[in-house]
């Protein structure tokens, strides 16, 4: 059984990296682009 956004395209968002600077998914159109999340304890 496939998910039903299995071969749609991702809402757009943005996100900061390690150092701070934003990066948009947009900017990656047409590339191979990994995310890696992990949740922060504190």
């Amino acid at each position: 059984m496939t998910s039903p956004l299995v071969g749609r395209p991702a809402a757009p968002f943005e996100l900061p990296d390690a150092d701070g600077r934003l990066h948009r998914l947009d900017e990656y159109r047409g590339r191979w682009l990994l995310l890696v999340m992990h949740r922060h304890l504190f």
